[in-house]
């Protein structure tokens, strides 16, 4: 009997000193030992695993369902934590802790400081912000006309063709007044059945039109003209454009950046502040106008008509600018 209570002893002497070896391999400290319930063993590749059901670790509390000790390369304490089962005469036992908490508590990491989120307030910027407005003047030189044909007839097909022989006489009309191809666009083709109140299908109607850039702009009224004479029995519209707007805008953007000036100099010099430079210039918005005239084209019985009376006039491209001044 005292042969087999010293192997006993022995063994369980052994089996201490092995979870407790685990515990220093995985980082912990002694006393602080994680034990795991191993419910599937880890593989071979991470490192020895020791499972050890029933295990007694150094405070005497038995772990129920066994504990899994690692100690490979990849680490050790993988799983969730054992249930500790008080034993009498051993007093009260905690909840084992899971591995990655005890090995954060016996590891001594500095800690991270992380600063504060910025408050709306103390994110403001410091320095004079206005925002200027430029404007600049400008008389269009450029023009965009929209004619077109519609024709009705019995069938698909005589519309269809009577609807093409008379764009097609448009289009050569725009031709003579020396209008390139390349600012000749077809916009819209169309062809739909005419239904009566009794769902009767009484004829087709077919439309074209096409878009055309008039690069001189006094010869607008003229383009329009010449479409109603070669038969254009649409209504059309049209835009008044610059060939260039980049120059335009820069133009704008610049007269933008002296109103800020003008705004942050008259604020500075009421506050008692002197500017000191700039900080950051952000830029806001540029609109160009596109205004749109509808136009009735004449009858072409008008005949020998003069050209349809059409004025450019001026328009007004702005820019925007946010400024923030340093003092």
């Amino acid at each position: 009997m005292k042969i087999k209570r010293n192997m006993t002893t022995a063994i369980v002497g052994a089996l201490s000193a092995t979870l407790l070896i685990g515990g220093i391999v995985a980082g912990c400290a002694p006393g602080s030992l994680a034990l795991q319930p191993a419910a599937t063993p880890t593989p071979a590749s991470s490192g020895a695993v020791t499972t050890l059901p029933g295990a007694v670790p150094s405070g005497g509390a038995p772990i129920e369902g066994g504990a899994t000790v690692g100690n490979g390369a990849a680490g050790a304490g993988v799983g969730a934590p054992g249930r500790v089962v008080p034993v009498p005469g051993v007093g009260a036992v905690a909840r084992a802790p899971s591995a990655g908490a005890a090995v954060a508590a016996s590891v001594a990491a500095p800690a991270v400081a992380v600063p504060p989120v910025p408050s709306p307030a103390s994110a403001l910027v410091h320095g004079i912000v206005v925002t200027g407005v430029g404007e600049v003047n400008a008389r269009p030189d450029q023009a965009i006309v929209t004619a077109g044909v519609q024709s009705r007839a019995a069938t698909a097909q005589d519309a269809q063709a009577n609807t093409n022989r008379t764009m097609q006489a448009v289009i050569d009309a725009l031709k003579g007044l020396g209008i390139p191809d390349k600012d000749i666009q077809t916009s819209g083709i169309s062809l739909y059945p005419i239904q009566e109140q009794n769902d009767t299908i009484s004829g087709y109607t077919a439309s074209n039109s096409v878009t055309v850039i008039v690069e001189k702009v006094e010869q607008t009224g003229t383009v329009l003209d010449a479409a109603v004479k070669a038969g254009a029995n649409m209504a059309g519209g049209v835009h008044f454009t610059f060939k260039d707007e980049t120059g335009l805008r820069n133009k704008a953007l610049a007269a933008a950046a002296v109103d800020a000036r003008s705004k942050a100099d008259a604020l500075a010099g009421q506050l008692g502040l002197k500017i000191s430079g700039i900080d950051s210039v952000a830029e806001g918005s540029v609109n160009v106008p596109r205004p749109f005239i509808g136009v009735q084209p004449l009858s072409a019985a008008a005949g020998a008509a003069p050209s349809v009376p059409v004025e450019p006039g001026e328009q007004t491209v702005t820019a925007q600018v946010t400024i923030v001044f340093g003092y």
